[in-house]
């Protein structure tokens, strides 16, 4: 019975193909929206996860309140930036195992006169070196890592070597910063975002050197004992700062954050920004299910003298509504599927584009089988609420005034 429910309601549609297709724009328009910028979200929160689990859960990171750990190099210009002090203090309070302080500067590089402007790291060598590398991912292409005695080494990112000059450059040759030579000694691997790869990295002193900044630190990384809790030793470490600062609670001008803390803000953020992506989507939605109500009306006063006859001859109110409802769950669903397409289309498309013109593998559209499955059923859901009330309308049609119709 349901088939042949199906097969009426498909005559039907395919009966009047472009009010058909007209009616299911505004569905496929909302479905794409949704699923191509939900997929890039999904995808940004999948990479930004891995980074964070990569760097380990028991991490503290320690900014001035303008820096950012994406842009940490706002934190060494603020009025009062973290120190050598600051990293003295975080070392001696419980619970820190291992504490390293990186500066992050901005300067022109030059390659056989060319010059660009780009992200200087300064890190340390002592025992705190592991905490930067684990925290950036470092691994290298060819070469070798910087050692203690390398005041004037440096590791390029990937872009460096590859595409951020005209030539590419590799191990061995010599770059200027900021009017010193270097030696490059390592190409490192990318790291999945533009930024990083652009970068510089060198030793902490020789950056101090460069930029006259003895006492400065951008960020703080800190590595938490063994059997201690980050969040207690966090609390430690900002009560410890604060006093030291001489501030009362809620004046602090850091920011302590463990990096589970870290990846719950992201988090949260990443759902602010989703819900209202999906809010702007439903107004699309909603007009694309008035446009299905619309088109239901239409087809039921089309239609009124071969409801009269269906019903003449035996056909139920039920069996009334179930077609009428059929053809609107039909238009919302085909409609929903058109939009996912398109919405995989999209974000795949975006993600090429981003990682060709921004070299950037982090934003990657993830398409998990319950945001398709979800948008199909949402979209079949809307169309068929949506002809609930022109199907009532048709069922309710008594034969004598129906046959009577012109």
């Amino acid at each position: 019975m349901f088939f042949d429910y199906l097969r009426l309601a498909v005559i039907n549609l395919t009966h009047r193909k472009l009010r058909s297709i007209l009616t299911m724009i505004g569905i496929f328009i909302g479905i794409a929206a949704v699923v191509a910028l939900i997929s890039l979200g999904q995808g940004l929160q999948n990479a930004i996860t891995a980074q964070f689990q990569q760097l380990g859960t028991n991490k503290i990171i320690i900014m001035s309140s303008a820096g950012s750990i994406t842009s940490p190099v706002a934190g060494s210009i603020v009025a009062h930036p973290l120190t050598k002090h600051d990293l003295d203090v975080v070392r001696r309070t419980r619970g820190v195992d291992n504490a390293g302080g990186v500066l992050v500067k901005s300067g022109e590089v030059k390659s056989k006169d060319e010059g660009k402007n780009t992200f200087i790291y300064g890190y340390p060598l002592d025992e705190s070196k592991k905490l930067f590398e684990e925290n950036i991912g470092l691994s290298l292409k060819e070469g070798r890592k910087i050692k203690a005695g390398d005041r004037y080494g440096v590791l390029v990112g990937r872009y460096i070597a590859d595409g951020f000059f005209k030539h590419k450059v590799r191990v061995g040759e010599s770059i200027e910063i900021l009017g010193k030579s270097f030696e490059i000694v390592g190409i490192m691997n990318s790291q999945g975002n533009r930024m990083d790869d652009s970068a510089i990295y060198l030793n902490i002193e020789t950056v101090r050197e460069l930029f006259n900044d003895p006492e400065i630190i951008s960020m703080i990384i800190v590595q938490v004992q063994l059997g201690s809790k980050p969040s207690e030793v966090a609390e430690r470490i900002e009560k410890k700062m604060r006093t030291d600062r001489n501030l009362e609670k809620g004046q602090e001008d850091f920011a302590v954050q463990t990096t589970e803390q870290l990846l719950s803000s992201f988090n949260t953020i990443f759902s602010i920004v989703q819900a209202l992506i999906i809010g702007i989507a439903a107004i699309s939605l909603l007009v694309g299910g008035i446009g299905i109500m619309n088109t239901m009306y239409t087809s039921v006063l089309e239609r009124t003298k071969e409801i009269g006859i269906m019903k003449a001859i035996g056909a139920r109110n039920r069996d009334i509504l179930f077609i009428f409802l059929i053809e609107s769950g039909l238009l919302g669903l085909v409609g929903g599927a058109i939009g996912a397409g398109i919405g995989v289309g999209i974000g795949m498309a975006v993600s090429y584009g981003a990682e060709k013109a921004l070299g950037s593998s982090l934003l990657v559209a993830a398409f998990p089988p319950e945001l398709i499955i979800g948008a199909l059923a949402f979209s079949f859901l809307i169309g068929t609420l949506s002809g609930v009330l022109p199907a009532r309308q048709a069922a309710k049609l008594r034969p004598v005034e129906a046959l009577r119709y012109e």
